[in-house]
């Protein structure tokens, strides 16, 4: 089992165990990687890392100030990682906005809707209507999986790297297309906003972990 935990060499982690590792997304990392694109990626190149050059059993992504835990504030052990995983598919942690606010006018609030409809129309075309169509009533409703943080068997989360970098490239041509520049973090942010999508899509059973903020 691997996690890996996300951040900078500026950034203060906690303490971390034997499986979880920092990615250090301000140094460069050996073999197939993306880090050139790290300012419009965040900690998707931390993910496309694991993806390319992990080969444990389960995977994980966590950030430096941001831990999935259990009981209020402890770091989920891996025993306990493990035997969640016999019976789920993906931990994770959500966010429900209040009074059921939907995603979508979060989006429009923070800037980033016209990005969001661009990069469901090139999962439209990657995937069918019917796709781009559950993501669009994923956005309009209350509920998101945070910051791109998961724990999966490592088969799982190579069919959904497979799946989102595919979609990544896509999008980032389609954008160069029609001139229209990225937004700094712009994929990170929209990757996270529709993970929950994919996995609802693929009927995956998700367990809800805690959130530890540092």
């Amino acid at each position: 089992m691997s996690i890996y935990v996300v951040g900078s060499s500026k950034n203060t982690f906690l303490p971390l165990d034997g499986f979880r590792t920092k990615f250090l997304v301000d140094q460069k990392h050996e073999g197939d990687n993306i880090d050139f694109l790290n300012g419009f990626m965040c900690e998707l190149t931390g993910l496309y890392y694991m993806w390319k050059h992990c080969t444990d059993d389960i995977v994980g992504l966590e950030h430096y100030r941001r831990y999935l835990c259990y009981n209020g504030a402890q770091p989920i052990p891996e025993a306990m990682a493990r035997k969640l995983l016999e019976t789920n598919d993906v931990l994770c942690t959500t966010v429900t906005y209040p009074y059921r606010t939907p995603v979508k006018k979060y989006l429009i609030n923070n800037g980033k809707a016209d990005a969001t409809m661009n990069f469901i129309t090139v999962l439209g075309a990657i995937y069918g209507k019917a796709y781009s169509d559950h993501c669009l009533n994923y956005i309009n409703g209350d509920t998101h999986i945070l910051g791109n943080m998961f724990i999966a068997k490592k088969e799982l989360a190579d069919k959904y790297c497979d799946y989102l970098f595919k979609a990544m490239t896509m999008y980032m041509a389609s954008e160069a297309k029609y001139h229209r520049p990225l937004q700094p973090r712009i994929c990170g942010y929209l990757s996270e906003f529709l993970f929950g999508a994919w996995v609802s899509w693929n009927g995956k059973r998700i367990y809800r972990l805690g959130l530890r903020m540092i």
